[in-house]
């Protein structure tokens, strides 16, 4: 049997790494706060928050499957900011899941 099409692999990236693949690449800082924003409001970034102080947890491991979605975030705090951007990911996640 051929089987035809392509296969996306699970990556796992350093901050820095993901950091410099968002457009425009962006500091350590911003992706900080961009990990924030999804933790606090998106299921899939859900383990990025750190249970017992409420923080970001820095051992959990970023892939490239993390990438589309912090896109999509960081293009909106370009466009709209910061806080703008925080109130659509509470209200319409999906619109930064695809889901």
């Amino acid at each position: 049997m051929l089987i035809q099409g392509n296969c996306v692999v699970e990556q796992p990236l350093t901050r820095e790494q993901v950091a410099k693949n968002l457009q425009p690449q962006v500091t350590m800082r911003q992706l900080q706060k961009y990990l924030d924003l999804a933790s606090l409001y998106l299921p899939e970034f859900a383990d990025f928050r750190n249970e017992e102080n409420g923080g970001l947890n820095g051992h959990i491991k970023l892939t490239n499957w993390h990438i589309p979605t912090l896109q999509l975030i960081r293009t909106s705090v370009l466009i709209k900011g910061l806080k703008k951007t925080a109130i659509e990911l509470a209200n319409y996640p999906e619109k930064f899941t695809g889901v």
